[in-house]
């Protein structure tokens, strides 16, 4: 049998049982016939409001109503490809008997909705590197020489190689040559979602499910170098993406911080980083704020702390969110760092960045467990900002 965009005509008899409304065949009881030229003829049968059958059959007396069309035309009609009013008008749907009998056909079967084949994680896999090279941005890769390398477990994973030399992408089968960073994922299925966006970089570094071996930041970049991959089974549309205008406002207006957080900013000009201490549970606030967020109670007392301490926890960061003043975006992955500054305890975490080039030796501290060492870098000009700290470093 002849398929017209992916459908048999036996496709659309074969799924009336389950596109059956019984609603729309209320007091209904006789036979309806199908004449499809070239294919066959079908004849449907319904008694009492229920579909009684739908058969292949070489003889279609005793229906009330036949109707005959090219295959072409009944598969599209049923399908939404092809407006059933103009193939009725234009002869290309002829209807002999009842006609107002065969009317109450449309009542009684749901649309006909094509059924998109699933594609496996294997399907996936071998439709994203086949088209990486179709998506390669060539003049985003200028000077670029490199070799990234995919290492997929599972067993629908594989290993692929894409080599970027002179402006040109080629992708091969297993790893080759010496990769400058190998992405490795114990199971295949995480990189397909995660180039589908159901998850993310960060969270399957975090979780150990994934590694990069090499050059971490180049391996972040690879969006830079590929258009991005369009899912096959989402209809052929491309997410859209955020379009960022740098522009540098100019607000005429003046917004105070207000007296807390406005003595916390004036002492970073001093290099002091100041906490409020509560006088009912006494934990530190930092920044300060106006109320005990535990106790609900007005803290007054200041109490200056660190300026150096222990990592608690880090973040790689991989989503640099634009400045809302200026538009600039910070480079990313970048490191965000919880401090527990000297003279704070338990959860009286002090957050701000840490050096780029040590995001990979910082080990956070849990509980009995010290994290590590850090120290403040301090900006020569400081205008009393939170950035008045360029970031925390390593203390050795």
């Amino acid at each position: 049998m002849a398929e017209y965009w992916g459908i048999k005509v036996e496709d659309i008899f074969n799924t009336m049982k389950d596109r059956f409304r019984p609603e729309g065949a209320t007091g209904v009881t006789g036979s309806f016939g199908y004449d499809i030229a070239g294919e066959g003829k079908w004849k449907v049968s319904v008694y009492n409001g229920s579909l009684a059958a739908v058969e292949k059959i070489d003889n279609l007396t005793g229906c009330a109503s036949v109707m005959s069309s090219d295959g072409e035309t009944f598969v599209g009609v049923n399908a939404g490809k092809v407006d059933g009013t103009n193939a009725f008008m234009g002869g290309k749907i002829k209807v002999e008997g009842d006609m107002a009998a065969f009317g109450k056909t449309s009542k009684m079967f749901r649309k006909f909705v094509i059924k998109k084949k699933e594609m496996t994680v294997r399907d996936y896999l071998l439709d994203m590197f086949g088209t990486v090279e179709s998506r390669f941005k060539a003049d985003a890769a200028e000077g670029l020489d490199v070799i990234y390398g995919f290492d997929l477990g599972g067993d629908q994973g594989g290993k692929w190689s894409v080599f970027i030399k002179d402006k040109t992408c080629r992708v091969v089968t297993g790893i080759e040559g010496k990769p400058n960073a190998i992405i490795q994922l114990g199971d295949a299925k995480d990189y397909v979602d995660m180039i589908l966006g159901k998850n993310d970089a960060n969270s399957l570094l975090a979780a150990g499910r994934g590694a990069v071996i090499g050059d971490l930041n180049l391996a972040m970049k690879w969006g830079d170098y590929f258009d991005k991959y369009v899912d096959p089974m989402g209809g052929g549309v491309q997410e859209q993406e955020l379009i960022v205008l740098k522009k540098t406002i100019s607000v005429n207006q003046r917004f105070a911080s207000g007296p807390i957080m406005g003595k916390f900013l004036n002492g970073l000009k001093e290099k002091k980083i100041l906490a409020n201490k509560c006088p009912k549970c006494g934990r530190m606030q930092l920044p300060p704020r106006e109320m005990c967020a535990m106790c609900r109670v007005r803290v007054d007392d200041f109490v200056e702390v660190g300026p150096k301490g222990q990592v608690r926890y880090m973040e790689y960061v991989y989503y640099s969110s634009p400045d809302p003043l200026t538009g600039e975006a910070r480079e990313t992955p970048y490191g965000m760092v919880m401090v527990l500054l000297d003279g704070c305890k338990g959860n009286d975490v002090f957050m701000h960045l840490i050096r780029r080039d040590q995001i990979d030796q910082i080990k956070g501290g849990r509980n009995e467990k010290p994290g590590t060492r850090v120290r403040p870098v301090w900006n020569d000009k400081r205008v009393g900002s939170i950035f008045d700290i360029n970031y925390f470093e390593i203390d050795e």
